[in-house]
């Protein structure tokens, strides 16, 4: 038979566990919880980046029958890691509508074709004919850079529709330089 006293000392060792577990699960939520705030804060800084960057960029000049396609800028300046946006309005002046209508960008530099440019985020809308549509062209510039890479960028903006995309044919293009320093 148990004594008195290595009775009491089991229910106090029962207590100490209880409260080291206690101790451990709210330490354990505390820490998930601020995990998860700072998770949430930096995908809120990177969206709110983007945002800005958007607002802040001028908005193209209207496209006309005779100019088609136009830029809010015709010569870009990036650096490597850097996420630089162009918007594009571009004016239907063929007899059909395009669905699914996005710009496509390619590039080549001085070093030979290396397309390093990226463009990311930019919504499919359908234009219909006579109509035009503005589209805000995320383009994200390659990591790391040879030293024959860097310097300037020719790259060409045309517009693509349908399902699969495909280029319009046909359909308006235009030119502009991004300078990667």
């Amino acid at each position: 038979m148990k004594t008195k006293g290595e009775m009491m000392m089991q229910k106090k060792g029962a207590i100490e566990l209880s409260v080291t577990a206690i101790v451990v699960l709210i330490l354990a939520v505390v820490m998930l919880g601020l995990g998860l705030g700072f998770v949430r804060g930096m995908f809120g800084k990177v969206s709110q980046s983007f945002e800005e960057q958007i607002g802040a960029e001028p908005e193209p000049v209207a496209a006309t029958a005779d100019d088609p396609l136009t830029l809010s800028r015709a010569k870009l300046i990036a650096r490597p890691k850097e996420n630089v946006v162009v918007k594009v309005n571009v004016l239907n002046t063929l007899g059909s509508d395009w669905s699914s209508a996005k710009p496509a960008v390619t590039c080549s530099g001085d070093a030979g074709p290396a397309v390093i440019l990226t463009p990311t985020s930019v919504a499919k809308t359908t234009i219909k004919s006579g109509e035009s549509g503005t589209f805000n062209v995320i383009l994200k510039v390659k990591d790391t850079f040879a030293a024959t890479e860097k310097g300037i960028q020719i790259c060409k903006v045309n517009m693509q529709a349908g399902t699969p995309l495909a280029d319009v044919t046909g359909g308006p293009e235009k030119e502009f330089t991004v300078e990667i320093r």
